[in-house]
């Protein structure tokens, strides 16, 4: 886990990458139902417990897209996301 977060760490510092952390103890502005993915307006695709499901209808992507937007805005980035990881490496070499 120590070399999964160091990675984490490393890859923050791309220009084309974002990493957002929502913490365990920080306020949820939306409850995710699971995973999934929004490849673009045209589809996004999720995880169940059984299958994986594709989306296509406009209004469906839409729920998706403002779920997305709620857990970003749960989410802390640049910084505070880098202490957060780092607090969890610490505790990790610790224990």
């Amino acid at each position: 886990m120590l070399g999964q977060l160091d990675r984490l760490l490393a890859v923050m510092s791309l220009p084309r990458v974002s990493l957002g952390i929502i913490p365990a103890a920080g306020e949820r502005k939306c409850l995710a139902q699971g995973s999934f993915w929004i490849f673009d307006e045209r589809m996004v695709q999720i995880e169940t417990m059984s299958a994986g499901l594709e989306v296509t209808q406009p209004r469906e992507i839409a729920v998706y897209s403002r779920a997305f937007a709620l857990l970003q805005a749960s989410a802390v980035v640049g910084k505070p996301a880098r202490e957060v990881i780092a607090r969890a490496m610490a505790e990790l070499q610790e224990g």
